[in-house]
């Protein structure tokens, strides 16, 4: 069974303040995008990786990948307006000759090899897969004036990450399931189109930089 990952990479970064692309911000003197990358590229359980961004980027992500010799990207695609469009824009590139599809966010450049690799374990046993670490904070669930309208059990509660992995069929029929708008992962679209996905127990250190703060933190982390 063949793997290909999928890396949506059109975040701006405004968060980050950088006048680059979040994925070309610079992390201990190397874009964001190169560790997340060189990851994916490293790993055994991946056969290919086509990756999302902005359209001024292209020839930046090409010269990205010559300078850090990634020979499994087979294709760089156009972005979308949303994440989850990005992710189609790439899912409608890739052809039948793949049975997995992982998708990783650029942003998380600290994954590591074991858990992409026991992520597509887990979905070509299981079907589908979500990276996810348990909460460590309690929840509260408010009401319209802010008051708190329940706790929520924190030993049931999980925070998704990425990478999340699915058989071809499964992730190409969440994707085109109109009823799932809201979901603001591809777990969440699966899920919505009568799938079960399996929870793969991750790692914190498997961050998603989004601030300043988060970038000073990968840095300890690295």
């Amino acid at each position: 069974m063949r793997t290909v990952a999928i890396v949506p990479a059109a975040g701006s970064g405004r968060r980050l303040a950088s006048r680059l692309g979040k994925p070309f911000v610079l992390l201990n003197g190397r874009p964001i995008a190169s560790y997340t990358l060189k990851a994916l590229n490293r790993s055994s359980a991946i056969d290919a990786i086509v990756i999302a961004c902005e359209k001024r980027y292209m020839d930046r992500f090409r010269t990205l990948v010559k300078q850090y010799r990634l020979k499994k990207v087979i294709g760089i695609v156009i972005g979308g307006r949303t994440r989850r469009d990005s992710v189609k824009n790439c899912l409608d590139s890739i052809d039948g000759s793949y049975d997995i599809i992982l998708i990783h966010d650029v942003a998380r450049p600290l994954v590591s090899g074991d858990i992409i690799k026991r992520s597509v374990a887990a979905a070509k046993k299981f079907g589908a897969c979500v990276t996810a670490v348990p909460e460590t904070d309690t929840v509260k669930v408010r009401d319209g004036s802010m008051n708190v309208a329940k706790t929520l059990d924190r030993s049931l509660l999980f925070r998704a990450q990425t990478p999340q992995v699915f058989k071809m069929e499964i992730i190409r029929k969440a994707y085109n399931f109109k009823a799932a708008q809201g979901a603001t992962d591809d777990s969440a679209l699966a899920e919505a189109a009568g799938s079960k996905v399996k929870i793969l127990v991750g790692s914190y250190r498997n961050i998603k930089i989004t601030t300043k703060e988060d970038l000073k933190l990968a840095e300890v982390l690295l």
